[in-house]
């Protein structure tokens, strides 16, 4: 296929570097390097490179050199160009940089280039924004002098009180940009909130102490104004750089970042999102170590005001570790209480049941936009160093977003195989999450479904939140189903401290049993582990069966099924041998009611086991003294519900 050498305009990347070697030439950018064979490849390397400055097209380039060197010089320039470093200008939009100017920032218009096309105006929108410098201290200094090494013509700078200013310090800067770009210049904006940002592209802000009321506030300020926002905040021994919010992106992003953030570390300075101007700076926050956040948050700026970041969603911080030095980037989701309030939607119960459903596997996939260790819904997913004998044993730590929880906390999920006991573990992780998280703003009461008849139900907000049995399921209904169970079966303490006579203990040699539970019996019968098995079925309306060791009462478990049920008693009477003979309690199951030897009765005969029952007859029991099963859909997170939509709480409602 011929090429259109006059649809070509050829400029060599400003990154590239070109090295003889015996074989020819070795040339390298930072796409990377490659051999470029033939005794005369290196000359003509260097004899085309001054001529590869876009100014002309390829067909210029060829008709100025002898005919008998156009061939070359066109297939040599062509080769170039398909290995990236040479670029075609051809479509880049004109500017009004001087050549002057072009020369002193030079590499600063190369690495535009090195991602976007017309880096020469990009780099001139860039200099001609009106980038604002907001904060306090050797961090406000610092940043002043990287945005004019960067290259601004004009730095409005609003120095904060609750950190010594030094302007003279920012003056010489100024006079060291000056004798390179006799254009810079400084001006000094008023902070009051309605004034800082007039007129502005962006707002930078940098606190060198957790002044997080002003970090909440600002970038609204900035999208009222119709300027983007970033912001670096050292915390402690720790400064978090970002998230770059566009002009018209999230203004709540930052607050939802450090909303995570002290969902994982309640302790943090500032989790009470006020600011603290009477936390001394850290003693590592000095010297070279100031500069390389300003540099950061400077660098992002550039990255976004160029159009290189272009896109790219407000969700990203990044950690600047002030005593190592060390940057990670955490990953975070919209935090329910930074968003605006929403209103509880009865529309949603018909959309939940309409919905696709999220088998364990999707829900594993999709818990990974939750984990960070930092930022995170989850903090991480993990084995630790648990035994995985007899059972395969995960945990999860679990945020705290509002509060109700008192911290961060784990969950452990068991089976079979750590792909089981991974997905059981992030199922709990979101089910627990969904128990604690709680908008108040939502109002005193909320709306669920009528279990019989799916008919909307108002239901009083503080009988649901914190839910005390949360359950999920694949879809919708399979939720609800284990909601009824689950609420049915915490009623099992109240149901012993009422009872008066003994229960009937089960001889599981008669009983059918699921493969899984027959294998775990089989294991605790290697293990030695001696238990008993009480049926609860009658005191609660649908299968329910205690299983007690020497060390007391360790499980109890409901199902609709009694095979279900038994299977998970097993489980969790295996789990907590496991967890004692290992000498970790960590994973231990939860305690349940103890069931006194008082109520430990006789061997039950032969074919009097409990049958199976329908939902029905669950929630009749659960109505036996009237009222309505309501389920109610636990969605006050929006992101974490729209990854696990099904989870719900079953209440009783009255009235």
């Amino acid at each position: 296929m011929e090429v259109n050498v006059e649809r070509i305009r050829p400029r060599l990347r400003g990154d590239v570097y070109v090295m003889r070697v015996p074989e020819g030439a070795y040339i390298r950018s930072n796409l990377g390097g490659s051999m470029l064979k033939g005794a005369s490849t290196y000359e003509w390397i260097q004899r085309i490179a001054p001529m590869l400055d876009g100014t002309r097209t390829l067909g210029e380039l060829c008709a100025g050199v002898p005919e008998q060197n156009r061939a070359a010089l066109a297939k040599l320039t062509l080769l170039l160009l398909g290995k990236g470093y040479v670029k075609n200008v051809l479509e880049d939009r004109p500017h009004t940089l001087t050549a002057e100017l072009a020369t002193t920032y030079a590499a600063n218009i190369a690495f535009v280039e090195y991602f976007v096309d017309s880096p020469e105006l990009r780099f001139e929108h860039y200099r001609e924004a009106a980038v604002v410098l907001a904060g306090a201290g050797p961090l406000l200094q610092a940043l002043t002098n990287a945005q004019l090494r960067a290259g601004v013509r004009t730095a409005p700078v609003a120095p904060f009180a609750e950190s010594p200013f030094d302007r003279e310090r920012v003056a010489e800067h100024l006079t060291a940009a000056r004798a390179r770009d006799p254009q810079q210049e400084l001006t000094w904006v008023e902070t009051a909130d309605d004034r800082l940002v007039a007129g502005g592209d962006m707002l930078l802000h940098v606190a060198d102490r957790p002044m997080i009321g002003r970090a909440l506030r600002l970038p609204g300020v900035a999208r009222a104004a119709g300027a983007a926002f970033a912001q670096a905040v050292a915390v402690g021994d720790e400064a978090w750089i970002g998230p770059v919010i566009a002009k018209d992106g999230d203004a709540t992003a930052w607050e939802s970042a450090w909303r995570r953030l002290r969902a994982l570390a309640p302790e943090l300075a500032g989790a009470d999102l006020r600011d603290h101007p009477e936390q001394a700076p850290s003693e590592f926050l000095r010297g070279p170590t100031v500069a390389l956040v300003a540099n950061q948050l400077c660098f992002a700026a550039f990255r976004h005001l160029t159009g290189i970041d272009q896109g790219q969603a407000a969700d990203r911080l990044v950690r600047f570790d002030l005593e190592t030095l060390e940057t990670a980037t955490h990953a975070f989701l919209p935090h329910p209480l930074a968003l605006p309030a929403l209103p509880d939607d009865p529309a949603r119960l018909a959309r939940l049941a309409a919905a696709p459903p999220v088998d364990d596997e999707e829900l594993g996939r999709r818990a990974v936009d939750c984990v960070d260790v930092r930022t995170g819904v989850f903090a991480e997913i993990t084995e630790r160093d648990y035994e995985q004998l007899p059972l395969f044993v995960s945990e999860v730590v679990v945020s705290d977003p509002v509060g109700l929880a008192g911290g961060p906390f784990p969950v452990h999920g068991c089976g079979e195989s750590v792909v089981e006991s991974r997905q059981r573990a992030v199922r709990r992780a979101f089910e627990r999450y969904a128990a604690v998280t709680a908008d108040p703003r939502r109002g005193d009461r909320l709306h669920g479904a009528d279990v019989l008849t799916g008919e909307p139900v108002e239901v009083e907000a503080a009988a649901v939140l914190p839910a005390r049995s949360p359950a999920s399921g694949g879809d919708w209904a399979e939720a609800v189903s284990a909601a009824v169970v689950a609420a049915a079966g915490a009623g099992v303490g109240p149901a012993l401290a009422a009872a008066t006579e003994p229960l009937p203990r089960l001889d599981l040699d008669g009983a059918e049993l699921t493969g899984r539970g027959e294998r775990y019996r089989k294991l605790l019968e290697i293990v030695d582990e001696r238990f008993e098995v009480y049926d609860l079925s009658g005191l609660l309306g649908l299968p329910t069966f205690a299983f007690t060791t020497a060390h007391g009462t360790v499980a109890c478990a409901s199902g609709l099924e009694p095979g279900t049920a038994l299977e998970r008693g097993l489980e969790q009477t295996l789990l907590a041998y496991q967890s004692r003979s290992a000498d970790q309690p960590g994973y231990a199951p939860e305690p349940v009611p103890q069931l006194p030897a008082e109520l430990r009765g006789e061997p039950r005969g032969a074919g009097a086991w409990p049958t199976p029952v329908s939902l029905d007859e669950v929630v009749a029991r659960l109505t036996r003294d009237g009222g309505r099963v309501v389920a109610v859909p636990l969605d006050h997170d929006p992101a974490v519900a729209a990854l696990c939509p099904f989870v719900a709480q079953a209440a009783v409602v009255h009235g």
